[in-house]
């Protein structure tokens, strides 16, 4: 089957999920024997995008400059317009949700499959900022390729609901849930069989991602903050994102925490799962999320996790991990304490987060997504 993915998330992400999750399936289908195809020219900075030599981009300059890569997103365009036209796909998929393919899909008479990753931009309201907005336009693409898709991808059974919940009007027959795998492997020995972090690594909490608005890491800071205070040696590491901002920073001395809170820059997945082995336990405050990837890799790596009881996370989580509520006053640091002070429940949370994480990976996704594409294209 010859598959034909687009430019569009490649263009404007250099890290991030969207894109580990796309080139993922494109290593899978290739291991199932599929020609996969991209565009032969568009820019990109996606670094995922280096495990395929025949498919390295270059960025449009070597500078960066304001609207750079909404121009890179743009150019690319009419060379997955070109794609399309030359190799006559089997099936199309685009990595988002500019329509731009639409006509010339319609013409060939090539079916198209969406992934909708989560419903983010919906449940809180960001495309009724303004008509104008780029939020606005993903809300209206999504739901106008939602409706003409010959079938839709959610990563998790909740988006599919939430996707149901905005959008009724669709045939729940051709919504298909496939599930995320992990894309971390641990190159040093897992955490001891007591639990406990080598001495020459201090204790730790760590939190990995982006941080603002349903991120919930200001939240999070005010529950951890006694905690940390009264705790000499523990810190909290925050990976991902952009540096500390000028209202976290004073938030962090308000608190008087300043101290003892890090950003850390990680080069390669080997360097993040090194921070997730060494981690005492791993924290995910979101208040949404369409699937949760980090969950996978602290589960591969060993490291005990703490989540938010809301959205995908306990569909992903499942019984190995430690929960909390945001409305229970203290849940959070409960939640936490019982993994560094209690030994037995650490290890447990352990073996249980290495087993869970053998329930998902992207080489049954990708047979899933196979399947997906055979039964639109008989």
């Amino acid at each position: 089957m010859r598959i034909l993915f687009d430019h569009q998330v490649f263009s404007w992400q250099t890290y991030g999920g969207i894109s580990r999750y796309f080139v993922e399936q494109m290593r899978g289908l290739k291991s199932l024997d599929q020609e996969i195809f991209l565009p032969e020219h568009f820019f990109s900075e996606n670094v995922y995008l280096r495990v395929f030599p025949e498919y390295q981009r270059k960025s449009l300059t070597w500078f960066s400059f304001k609207g750079k890569k909404k121009l890179q997103n743009a150019l690319g365009c009419k060379d997955s317009v070109d794609a399309i036209r030359k190799y006559r796909p089997d099936v199309f998929h685009p990595t988002y949700f500019d329509p731009y393919f639409l006509k010339t899909l319609e013409k060939q008479h090539i079916p198209f499959v969406l992934t909708i990753h989560d419903m983010i931009h919906e449940i809180y309201d960001h495309g009724s900022r303004s008509m104008f907005s780029l939020d606005a336009k993903v809300v209206a693409n999504k739901r106008f390729l939602a409706e003409k898709a010959n079938a839709i991808i959610t990563v998790s059974a909740h988006t599919r609901r939430d996707l149901l919940r905005f959008y009724p009007q669709l045939n729940p027959a051709k919504i298909h849930v496939i599930h995320h795998g992990n894309s971390l492997t641990p190159q040093d020995e897992l955490p001891l069989n007591n639990g406990t972090t080598p001495k020459h690594h201090p204790p730790y909490l760590l939190f990995v991602g982006q941080r603002k608005t349903y991120k919930n890491f200001a939240w999070m800071v005010e529950q951890l903050a006694d905690l940390l205070r009264t705790e000499p040696d523990l810190r909290l590491i925050c990976v991902g994102g952009s540096d500390f901002d000028a209202v976290e920073m004073g938030q962090f001395a308000r608190l008087n925490i300043l101290h003892k809170i890090r950003h850390l820059t990680v080069g390669s997945d080997a360097e993040l799962a090194k921070v997730y082995c060494q981690a005492s336990c791993f924290i995910f405050p979101s208040q949404y999320e369409g699937f949760g990837i980090p969950v996978l890799e602290a589960f591969a790596c060993g490291c005990p996790v703490v989540l938010n009881r809301t959205s995908s996370l306990p569909e992903v989580g499942g019984d190995a991990v430690g929960y909390f509520e945001e409305d229970n006053p203290g849940s959070l640091v409960f939640a936490v304490r019982r993994i560094l002070e209690d030994t037995t429940f650490r290890e447990t949370m352990i073996l249980q987060g290495l087993e869970r994480v053998l329930q998902f990976s992207w080489q049954k996704s990708a047979a899933m997504h196979l399947s997906v594409y055979q039964a639109i294209t008989k």
